[in-house]
């Protein structure tokens, strides 16, 4: 749950002039790739969580018409790169136990704290995937957390390894043109058709398919390996937590405490930081965490019956939140469709007639058919984002009176033309999630599909009958470990300092037990319970936990531990095509908020839609990349 390798140095161009960051990224991630289509398959695994625009910086200028200082090792060579950002490269070990290996370049970016006087110092962020870019998420929502935190923060990012601008880049296929070729019409662009795992008939057909995409997935794994090679041993979770730590030496001094906040995948970066290197914890936020036991230690292909704990739930929350809605804001409530079961029954039957007989749809964009797991990707990934039921109902709503358009001008990949653009890096989350994980390379390939197989048939009976049959892992396929794999421990009792660690209560990827686990993990941990939908505590605004992060970032002032934040802001707020959005639409008539409490939750609702690129970071419509 992509950003890439760049071959040409930011700062050995001569332009002749400063560019701003929207200009070094580029129209393409401007525009939001509106010719994209889901381009990522929905991850099990599915940290990601957290998306990607596409940070162009690699082929930019910014230093103007002198030549740059190269990289060095001991120091960053800070550039303007925009209205209050400055841009550079650090070189750090490729692999930190052995540094005659080489170099990694990793590209950084930071937005300077306006707020000089009372600056707190450098405010680390990660926004999950694994695979987001870092300095694409500070051009996009850096300007609106600084202004959470009142701008008392240098913001900093960094593409961390094998994303983006940061060299060597996981890189596996020749062009964009060729990635988008293998993913077409296959599992990563329309997913599985699966409809009831507890009938052998159906079960059957289910496992047919699993086989075909685990040989789908032996091709895009050689291609990976092949094309990257050995820079693949070098991008797992230990290596980037090293890098993090590197990065604040350099920019903060060698023993200043580092600050924090990871969301989604981020979440492990920060639970691997704070063991890794207790002695260096300052102020540390996790938000929509992934249990790191879980991630060290099991393969990817179980993490389903957990990570999908809380997807019904959400599912839940759609249907009761668009029935309340009524007509006038949600297009799926109807004379007909008036309650959240008779909702339920509609939307399963459409699932279940795709399966049956899929929806010829010619007058697409790409004319081509609707099948149901189309349907139930597009739903699953819209419940990491409540701010987007309202589009999402219209889209089902369609679909529902024979026009299958909408959600497959959605969800279907376009090929790119031009075969002279460089592949993005989707595989990303892979080459991540694989090497963090056990040892998979000696396991029998058709016993993993049969272990698949079975996995996500419990995941069906146990947890989720919507949502089980979406992954199919490739990690048994993926031929290369990585140099520093950490275990753990994960419960280390000598922190520098308290952390906050943030959950919903109905996240559909990293359920809320996540959180408690690292809370209980942790002695110096303070919980935050955020009751409400969406993938982390920016997918509705809370002035409960603006106010609980703010007072922890800007004061140190801890809150109680496993305190319940509402969310205030209510979905369905106006995103359907009927009727305006007045001031304040978008809070929750039932609740009783003060003025100052209606301010502080914009912030965080700000903070929440200039994320929404990121959220969801796998298989996301394209007017969201």
């Amino acid at each position: 749950m992509d950003p890439f390798n760049h071959n040409i140095h930011p700062f050995l161009s001569d332009m002749g002039a400063e560019k701003s960051i929207e200009e070094a990224l580029g129209p393409e991630t401007r525009n939001s790739r509106e010719s994209n289509g889901i381009k990522r398959r929905v991850a099990i695994a599915g940290l990601l969580v957290m998306g990607l625009g596409h940070w162009y910086l690699g082929h930019r200028s910014h230093c103007g018409k002198k030549m740059a200082t190269l990289p060095e090792t001991d120091k960053i060579h800070w550039l303007p790169c925009g209205d209050g950002y400055e841009c550079g490269r650090l070189l750090v070990p490729l692999d930190y136990a052995n540094e005659s290996v080489g170099h990694a370049d990793l590209s950084v970016g930071r937005l300077l704290a306006k707020n000089t006087t009372s600056r707190l110092g450098s405010l680390f962020v990660n926004p999950g995937g694994p695979g987001g870019s870092g300095l694409s998420f500070l051009y996009r929502a850096g300007p609106t957390l600084a202004g959470l935190l009142d701008d008392r923060y240098d913001i900093v990012s960094w593409d961390p390894r094998g994303i983006n601008g940061t060299t060597p880049g996981v890189d596996c296929f020749a062009s964009q043109t060729a990635q988008d070729i293998a993913f077409a019409h296959t599992y990563q662009d329309i997913g599985f058709e699966a409809r009831n795992l507890s009938d052998p008939v159906d079960l059957a057909v289910y496992a047919q398919q699993i086989r075909k995409a685990d040989a789908e997935n032996a091709v895009i794994a050689e291609l990976c390996l092949n094309r990257t090679g050995e820079a693949l041993r070098h991008v797992g979770t230990a290596t980037v937590v090293r890098d993090l730590e590197r990065l604040s030496q350099v920019i903060e001094g060698p023993e200043t405490p580092v600050n924090f906040w990871g969301f989604s995948y981020g979440t492990v970066v920060g639970s691997y930081f704070v063991n890794m290197f207790p002695h260096r914890v300052g102020n540390v936020a996790i938000d929509g965490v992934v249990d790191p036991v879980l991630w060290a230690t099991t393969g990817a292909y179980e993490w389903g019956k957990w990570d999908l704990v809380d997807t019904e739930r959400a599912y839940s929350n759609f249907l009761k939140a668009c029935a309340d809605a009524g007509p006038e804001r949600c297009a799926l409530s109807t004379n007909k469709t008036s309650t959240a079961t008779a909702i339920r029954k509609a939307v399963d039957q459409l699932i279940s007639d795709l399966y049956e007989r899929p929806l010829p749809v010619p007058n697409a964009e790409q004319s081509y058919i609707l099948t149901s797991g189309m349907v139930r990707n597009l739903i699953f990934v819209n419940m990491y984002r409540p701010r987007g039921w309202g589009l999402l109902a219209e889209q089902i709503s369609a679909a529902l009176q024979g026009n299958g358009a909408p959600i497959t001008n959605a969800v279907l990949n376009t090929i790119e033309l031009d075969t002279t653009v460089k592949a993005k890096t989707a595989l990303a989350i892979e080459a991540v999630t694989c090497v963090d994980g056990p040892d998979l390379r000696d396991v029998d390939p058709r016993k993993a599909v049969e272990a698949i197989i079975t996995e996500n048939v419990a995941t069906y009976e146990q947890v989720s009958t919507h949502f089980a049959a979406i992954e199919a892992s490739m990690c048994h396929h993926w031929n290369t470990r990585e140099a520093e794999r950490y275990l753990g421990p994960f419960n280390h009792t000598t922190l520098a300092n308290d952390i906050l660690v943030i959950g919903n209560t109905a996240d559909p990827i990293t359920p809320v037990v996540n959180a408690r686990t690292v809370n209980q993990l942790l002695p110096q941990s303070r919980l935050i319970v955020q009751d409400g939908s969406g993938h982390c505590s920016i997918a509705l605004a809370s002035p409960c936990t603006a106010k609980a992060v703010r007072g922890y970032f800007l004061d140190g002032v801890l809150p109680p531990n496993g305190i319940v934040c509402d969310a205030v802001e209510k979905p369905f707020s106006g995103a359907a095509s009927v009727g305006d959005v007045g001031v304040n639409a978008w809070l929750d008539e039932a609740t009783s908020v003060s003025d100052e409490d209606v301010q502080l939750a914009e912030k965080m609702r700000a903070l929440g839609q200039a994320m929404e690129p990121f959220v969801g970071l796998h298989k996301k419509p394209k007017r969201f990349l």
